[in-house]
């Protein structure tokens, strides 16, 4: 299956925890980072601007339309290059799942920290322990993960 995602919405779902602009927002993002979280998505094609998750967004119309371009549609829009940026992606391209989540692992958590910068959300540290948790799944070894989890009482 493939998902059209924009570029700054590949960070967002990591620390997705049920907040948002509104019911039908938060519904959108959870029903995207449930399809995500199932395996079911292979592919995503990144497509800065609107994706489906904006459009349940109550201020899409009023911030981010090509009639009226306000503070908050600006602010995602340059969520969006830096994202691109980070990440080393072309708008329009499709990517894997797992390439996009290795390259997110990949960034430090500063340079996380900077894409984010003037998130209205960022302050709920969500997304950079998700964030965390991506690079814990990418970077420690099988081996670590055992003794970690035995050490834990988890295994």
């Amino acid at each position: 299956m493939r998902l059209t995602l924009r570029p700054h919405h590949l960070l967002c779902r990591l620390g997705f925890q049920g907040y948002g602009y509104s019911l039908e927002f938060i519904q959108e993002m959870k029903r995207t980072v449930e399809l995500i979280a199932s395996g079911r998505v292979q592919n995503i094609i990144i497509r800065p601007g609107f994706d489906d998750i904006c459009l349940s967004c109550p201020h899409h119309e009023y911030e981010c339309s090509s009639r009226h371009y306000g503070p908050r549609g600006a602010a995602a829009a340059e969520f969006d290059r830096r994202t691109l940026r980070a990440l080393k992606l072309k708008p329009g391209y499709r990517y894997s799942l797992s390439e996009i989540n290795e390259r997110i692992a990949a960034l430090t958590p500063e340079e996380f920290s900077r894409i984010c910068t003037g998130c209205e959300w960022q302050s709920l540290g969500t997304c950079a322990r998700g964030h965390l948790a991506l690079r814990e799944q990418h970077f420690i070894s099988p081996s670590r993960r055992t003794r970690r989890k035995r050490s834990s009482g988890l295994g």
